[in-house]
């Protein structure tokens, strides 16, 4: 096992929350389940980022990719909705530290930067040059690409998941367009990876359990690299319907709720635009 900043992180947000659950006491079927989310979510931020798993994955790309599923998507849902990152702010910062904090969101609490951020990380972060830099480097993958992901999938899904005590305020429409924005996008980038291209983009991943690299003009990629490759991609779309599914259902009852029906909602946005 290896500490990195995001087992760190894991490692206190779990204290922040067994503090939480010491000084509340809530044992309605609510708090349990949201308690229950919440270390979840910590421990599959640890073993994405800092267990067996992620050691094996720095040499295999399709349990790498899944990896970035969970840190990217999966653990800011389930922190959001649990309220596990209010819990960890409070333990770790206070209003006096950053006075002008308020201020700072107002002005960056909007839904398209954070689809910009995810989107732009995520497409940044498996460009080939970048990709493969990073794998060849370990501080580059602990503190700058896997922080990015959580934090950039933070941003995005504040926008999106509602948790406790917390009042989503982001319109519907804005709601769907972030999730299906960004499931046409990874749709794109799988696509890229397996169907746009004949030739493996991350040569990186076979060579470090090889010891040895096969970059440049020359590189030596086998069919292997390339069918690990096209099951990275398979992965990366397949796993994204595993939140992007859910998170469409939760809009669309959000809509049906609001507005009394789906066809409500549509007949009135119709009638906006009329």
């Amino acid at each position: 096992m290896k500490l990195t900043p995001l087992a760190v992180l894991s490692v206190v947000g779990v204290a922040s929350l067994l503090l939480h659950i010491y000084r509340h006491h809530d044992n309605t079927a609510r708090a349990l389940r949201l308690d229950a989310v919440a270390l979840f979510s910590w421990f599959a931020l640890w073993w994405a980022t800092s267990s067996s798993f992620a050691q094996q994955a720095m040499s295999d790309l399709p349990l790498h990719m899944i990896s970035h599923i969970i840190v990217m998507f999966l653990v800011p849902i389930g922190l959001i909705y649990s309220g596990a990152g209010s819990y960890l702010a409070q333990m770790l910062f206070t209003a006096e530290v950053f006075p002008g904090a308020s201020i700072a969101r107002s002005r960056w609490n909007h839904p398209l930067l954070g689809f910009v951020a995810l989107n732009g990380v995520m497409v940044v972060s498996h460009l080939p040059n970048v990709f493969n830099a990073t794998m060849q480097s370990s501080w580059a993958m602990d503190w700058l690409m896997e922080p990015a992901f959580l934090l950039s999938g933070l941003y995005f899904f504040s926008f999106v998941v509602q948790g406790p005590q917390r009042k989503l305020r982001v319109k519907s429409r804005w709601q769907l367009m972030l999730v299906l924005g960004t499931m046409g996008e990874m749709l794109i980038l799988a696509m890229a990876m397996s169907i746009f291209t004949k030739v493996a983009w991350y040569p990186s991943m076979s060579s470090q359990s090889s010891g040895t690299m096969h970059m440049g003009s020359g590189a030596h990629l086998t069919a292997h690299d390339f069918s690990q490759q096209q099951l990275a991609a398979a992965i990366l779309w397949v796993c994204g319907d595993f939140w992007a599914v859910p998170c469409l259902i939760v809009i669309v009852r959000r809509i049906i709720s609001r507005d009394g029906g789906l066809l409500v909602a549509l007949e009135r946005q119709s009638a906006r635009f009329s």
